[in-house]
């Protein structure tokens, strides 16, 4: 019989490549957060506006590390720790519990948008950038083609999966574009945190109703890594 675990893996595969956005718990022992996410590809000015009123955290775009090595984006806490007086001592992470590392890199900007941040402005970096990676391999200069399409800084918050997944980092991050790459789509994530009106983040157990609620696939990032590790 399959199990219920695997049931809601082939559900969250299926709704990414259909365009439907999922929600993803990490751990009760990292961040004990929840995320509403989206293939990149398939996102709209109506999903950015679900991500900031629905959601609420911070919106981010995710890509991989083999990606963003050729495009020559680092890590942020590489470039504070190396040009920062006190680069050492800012990015310490001796008491941050839930991870050694952070995802973050740069913001970005597509050249033709203006402002950047209303949603159909960051809609339009997020497809240019899927669409970048999509054809990253044809591009002879590919950093020099970067930044004459993208600005940096910007209003879209890129962050950078670690490199095989799960053996370093276990985040939102590395889960959402695990599970992408998985659906056989571009592999790059779109997400946000849930928040509740308690001014916290959402717990488990609301997360979990406001899925039920939406018709929305809820998974556990347990279940994500369990399938990474049997691959």
């Amino acid at each position: 019989m399959i199990r219920q675990k695997e049931l809601a893996f082939d559900q969250a595969i299926d709704d990414m490549k259909h365009g439907s956005p999922i929600l993803i718990f990490d751990d009760a022992k990292r961040e004990g957060e929840t995320d509403l996410i989206f293939a990149s590809q398939f996102v709209t000015s109506d999903s950015i506006k679900m991500l900031r009123k629905e959601a609420g955290g911070l919106i981010c775009t995710t890509i991989r590390k083999k990606e963003a090595d050729l495009i020559q984006l680092p890590y942020l806490e590489e470039i504070y720790e190396r040009f920062l007086p006190y680069g050492k001592k800012a990015t310490n992470t001796s008491d941050m519990g839930y991870d050694k590392h952070s995802s973050f890199t740069f913001t970005i900007n597509h050249r033709s948008t203006y402002t950047g941040i209303p949603d159909m402005d960051r809609q339009v970096t997020i497809s240019k950038l899927v669409e970048f990676i999509k054809n990253i391999e044809s591009k002879e200069d590919i950093v020099d083609e970067f930044y004459t399409e993208f600005r940096i800084p910007g209003h879209v918050h890129l962050l950078i999966a670690r490199e095989g997944y799960f053996g370093e980092r276990r985040g939102h991050t590395e889960l959402a574009t695990y599970l992408v790459e998985r659906a056989g789509l571009v592999p790059s994530a779109t997400l946000a945190e849930m928040l509740s009106d308690s001014g916290r983040a959402m717990t488990f157990e609301e997360a979990r109703n406001f899925a039920v609620e939406h018709n929305l696939t809820f998974i556990e990032g347990k279940e994500i890594i369990e399938k990474w590790t049997n691959d």
